[in-house]
């Protein structure tokens, strides 16, 4: 057996005896990509009879829901562990799913000379294996993809994991310092060994606080993140500038990153005239100066063939006709002072021409709104110049959902799941620990589906209305089948109506009743 062989069969190893969570991601899926590309006047193939490809696809949780939601759509899957992927396939079977395949295969080995795919998905892999396999990626996505195809590759970056390798040298060393003693370093015993030494160098070392901070950082990690992040065989981040060296050689290119404002982030004009001089038209480079600035750490680069570059707008220049080709949904709410706070970074709104726009698209949620309806409604109160600026940072800084296609919320007295959703509902009313995460509609929102919440959801059958399911969650809690807390201030009947609305709001949010 070679070497690369047998650093094959480890990596296989360790993903069959410490798989992850299988989750949906939202940034790689094709739903994403074709928005992404679709601001930059470039036109992906229709997502509702794509075929999609997803390499080291686990359990299938990244792209089951993609099958679901589009069952015209033919969706392959390939990963090394035969532990996940003959799992995989049995919640497949248990959902009903016909257009969804996954394989135990080395994409390497991938035999399917002819097939294509018009989207091809490859995260959290390029990073963790050997170069021969990285390139055999490239060349399979070269091969495969369609001639307006995308593909969407993430790997860890430098400059951001320069200082991130610190905590993961220092974790093998003191492993390798205790083996030395004969103790047992395998498994999940080197990762509280790894963690004891970050918290040894964070309490003692004088290093600079950048890189104490990471050990605090990373020593917070969950084990199953730590041991494939920093204890796998394989870890090689890259430069941008080389990744996209890289997938030259094979006729490819990077377009865009996934999350828009690494390609484009918000800096300082004197800053941006800086990097324009010494870049020119590389916008390549551009991104990579972005990097050192930002110290990046991961990418999701979207790719396509080198040749559809002259066709697509690589620019901060987003035109009107191309914003205006997306629909649009955001769910906003104001805070004691009437004003909106939004994104993960709370910020609060104070621009009266932001807070109009904030209303307008609240107002439609949880239905998708257009650019054309916005400007109706706010007639000579915001130009669509106005619109469109606003628009396009909610979406590069991720606080606002983009679609490719309108979406309007089904209302039905006797809410029903729709047939294609019910059974994954099912899958975790079943599955006391479930291998795949529960998210809906493009893996934008974790749908939270624990044994309880998706019991509940399965009562909206179509032949209930709420005033019903919350007589039988009254009458399962007066049997000690369901426990109510927070009685402090509240009756039981009143948490349990609230919890009755909020499982219809997931329904129909989700879109899982059309």
């Amino acid at each position: 057996m070679d070497q690369n062989t047998d650093k094959t069969k480890k990596l296989e190893s360790s993903y069959d005896e410490n798989p992850y969570i299988s989750k949906t991601y939202y940034h790689t899926q094709p739903e994403k990509l074709k928005s992404n590309l679709r601001l930059l006047d470039f036109i992906s193939p229709d997502l509702k009879n794509a075929k999609v490809l997803e390499i080291g696809c686990s359990f299938g949780g990244n792209i089951i829901p993609f099958a679901m939601e589009n069952p015209e759509a033919t969706v392959v899957g390939v990963d090394l562990s035969k532990v996940q992927v003959d799992e995989g396939n049995k919640i497949i079977e248990f959902l009903g799913l016909k257009n969804i395949k996954i394989h135990h295969k080395n994409i390497l080995d991938y035999n399917e000379h002819f097939e294509q795919f018009d989207y091809i998905i490859c995260h959290g892999v390029f990073s963790w294996v050997d170069e021969n396999v990285q390139k055999g990626i490239l060349k399979f996505i070269k091969k495969h993809l369609t001639k307006n195809g995308l593909a969407m590759i993430s790997y860890n970056t430098y400059p951001g994991w320069k200082s991130l390798e610190v905590s993961k040298d220092a974790m093998k060393f003191r492993n390798k310092m205790l083996a030395k003693q004969d103790k047992d370093v395998t498994g999940k015993n080197q990762i509280a060994y790894g963690k004891g030494i970050l918290e040894f160098l964070d309490e003692y070392s004088g290093l600079n606080k950048r890189i104490k901070d990471n050990f605090t950082y990373v020593g917070q990690k969950n084990d199953y993140y730590l041991l494939h992040e920093y204890f796998e065989v394989y870890n090689t981040p890259f430069y941008i500038y080389d990744f996209n060296e890289l997938l030259e050689t094979e006729g490819l290119a990077h377009v865009v990153d996934s999350y828009l404002q690494k390609s484009f982030p918000f800096l300082p004009n004197e800053i941006l005239d800086k990097i324009e001089n010494d870049c020119q038209s590389d916008y390549i480079g551009k991104e990579q100066y972005y990097d050192y600035l930002t110290d990046c750490q991961f990418r999701s680069s979207i790719i396509t063939h080198k040749d559809n570059i002259k066709d697509i707008n690589i620019s901060r220049n987003i035109k009107i006709e191309s914003i205006k080709a997306l629909n649009y949904r955001g769910f906003y709410v104001k805070n004691e002072e009437g004003k909106y706070v939004i994104g993960e970074d709370r910020e609060v709104v104070e621009d009266e021409k932001k807070t109009l726009f904030l209303e307008t698209v609240a107002k439609h949620y949880p239905n998708t709104v257009t650019v054309e309806e916005i400007e109706k409604e706010l007639e000579n109160k915001l130009t669509t110049v106005e619109i469109c600026e606003i628009l396009l940072i909610l979406v590069y800084q991720r606080k606002i959902e983009v679609y490719n296609n309108k979406l309007t919320v089904n209302k039905q007295e006797k809410l029903k799941i729709s047939d294609r959703y019910r059974k994954y509902v099912e899958y975790f009313a079943e599955t006391k620990f479930p291998v795949i995460s529960s998210y809906g509609l493009s893996g934008i929102n974790d749908l939270g589906l624990d044994l309880l919440r998706a019991n509940v959801m399965l009562l909206f059958d179509g032949t209930r209305t709420d005033d019903y399911i919350l007589e039988i969650l009254k009458e399962k809690h007066a049997r000690d089948e369901i426990r109510v807390d927070n009685l402090e201030n509240n009756t039981v009947e009143t948490i349990l109506k609230d919890y009755v609305t909020t499982m219809r709001t997931i329904i129909e949010e989700n879109f899982l009743n059309k």
